[in-house]
């Protein structure tokens, strides 16, 4: 595995615990569990993997309608595998939310098909 991909997976996987423990004392929500976790650490590995596996399939196309296309034909399976998850796991982490947001974020930690076009300078 890309170690750009492990370092994606690992700040993502951050950034959650750090949400789900300030939720608790900023906002009195419950201590998040080893449980709830390890459920936010599957969330993640299965939206880093999926978002792998499409930017294979499909590599991330320029800037344009092409990405919208992209992102439409990416949303749909993405939320409803999180919701299986969410109601396989016991519906505590919003895990429906999470792996597509990975999904759609990680390929960009995958190698690029070019140069990325240059805005005209205006001036």
């Amino acid at each position: 595995m890309d170690l750009r991909y492990l370092r994606f997976f690992l700040g993502s996987l951050t950034a959650l615990f750090a949400f789900y423990l300030g939720g608790h004392y900023l906002l009195g929500f419950p201590f998040p569990t080893p449980g709830i976790l390890a459920q936010l650490a599957l969330g993640a590995l299965v939206g880093v993997g999926l978002g792998r596996i499409y930017h294979r399939i499909w590599p991330l196309p320029p800037v344009g309608i092409g990405r919208v296309v992209r992102l439409l034909v990416l949303l749909p399976p993405a939320f409803v595998l999180g919701m299986g998850f969410t109601l396989l796991l016991g519906g505590q982490v919003a895990l429906h939310f999470l792996i597509p947001l990975l999904a759609w974020i990680t390929p960009d930690y995958g190698p690029k098909n070019g140069p990325t076009p240059e805005r005209p300078s205006r001036g």
